[in-house]
């Protein structure tokens, strides 16, 4: 493993690489993160016995053909970003106030559309739990381009000492203690799970899904893409949108100019009219 010091990422492969991630996951990577994508690339290389980020390149580009899983790999390195429950929480906050009025019978369905590892998606379960109870006709889907994430997502499993963001009171109701092996853990309750599906899913490329939802959230992924793919993205995703429904982008993201039936109703809270 002393090997792992002497790999260097040069620009030109450099260049390769986030042209890659660019056409497999529409993320543009700028000059700064070129520390971040050797680092997390290196352990692929020592895993595959390979001397050089150009070598790991043309082990990718072969397995666009040969089908080895190593690309969602890559894929998976590149797009798996730390997230926590209830973050930004003014948008809970304002899902919680538009649940208000709303008939207990009618369905509702959310979409997380940058699950990750799942505290965005669960966030939004506890809140449609709390608001409309748990036999309410609400889902909620949650899609992510990492399948290793959503395997993480799935399972619903969680280490107690590095939850963020999540109220005792939450976590008694709708998390179970670990035992034995999984006694660090806790775990997401059955019946929360059962109003979950998680699917893979590209931003850009993924058949949309065949309903419409009231609410979606897209939080702090859309500042991976360039304006045009941004707007794409935008694009495709309010469409899904019923009239009325509600997007949210993460807070240091502004959707101006991206797409005209998305008005602003709060901070960083757009309605389709």
């Amino acid at each position: 493993m002393n090997q792992l010091a002497t790999f260097v990422l040069n620009n030109k492969e450099f260049d390769k690489i986030r042209q890659l991630i660019h056409k497999k996951a529409g993320i543009s990577m700028s000059d700064a993160k070129r520390s971040l994508v050797a680092g997390r690339l290196r352990k692929r290389l020592v895993a595959l016995k390979l001397d050089s980020y150009e070598a790991y390149y043309q082990f990718l580009k072969k397995d666009e053909q040969a089908g080895t899983g190593e690309l969602q790999r890559f894929i998976d390195l590149l797009t798996t970003n730390e997230t926590w429950f209830f973050r930004e929480e003014k948008h809970f906050e304002f899902l919680k106030q538009q649940l208000k009025d709303r008939p207990i019978a009618k369905e509702i369905n959310i979409w997380s559309a940058a699950s990750s590892s799942g505290e965005e998606p669960y966030s939004i379960a506890m809140t449609m739990a709390e608001s409309m109870g748990m036999t309410s006709p609400w889902k909620v889907l949650g899609t992510d381009i990492s399948t290793e994430i959503l395997a993480k997502a799935k399972k619903g499993l969680y280490v107690k000492d590095k939850i963020k963001g999540l109220s005792n009171t939450l976590k008694r109701k709708y998390m179970l203690n670990g035992v034995r092996d999984y006694a660090d853990y806790l775990a997401i309750v059955p019946e929360l799970k059962s109003k979950m599906n998680f699917q893979h899913f590209n931003l850009q490329s993924s058949p949309l899904p065949g309903i419409k939802f009231d609410f979606i959230f897209c939080r702090n992924v859309l500042i991976y893409f360039n304006q045009e793919d941004k707007k794409k993205v935008i694009h495709r995703l309010a469409g899904c949108l019923k009239t009325g429904g509600y997007f949210f982008p993460g807070h240091s993201e502004s959707l101006h100019g991206l797409y005209d039936e998305l008005t602003t109703v709060a901070p960083s809270v757009y309605q389709k009219r």
